[in-house]
């Protein structure tokens, strides 16, 4: 796993694909770098392979919702002291 690093980059948690789309479109338009994740699973698996500045989560996904993924980013030495946003 990478640390984090200088430059803008934000995560979007979402299950909802018109959520996403939007959010990305605006971030982007604002010269943010953004990476977008369908389900817990490929968030935790994209925060592993580098750290974002920020992650906007949905509560409400089917299988893992965004409250487990923040439970098990803080129980990962590497990522506990990250905060998690609800979207």
């Amino acid at each position: 796993m990478k640390p984090l690093k200088s430059t803008e980059d934000i995560l979007i948690v979402d299950d909802n694909p018109e959520n996403l789309r939007l959010l990305e479109e605006i971030l982007k338009g604002e010269g943010f770098t953004v990476r977008v994740a369908t389900n817990g699973e490929s968030a935790l698996q994209a925060v592993n392979a580098e750290v974002p500045d920020l992650i906007l989560l949905d509560i409400q996904m089917p299988r893992m919702d965004g409250y487990e993924v923040c439970r098990r980013m803080k129980k990962n030495p590497f990522t506990k002291r990250y905060p998690c946003y609800f979207s």
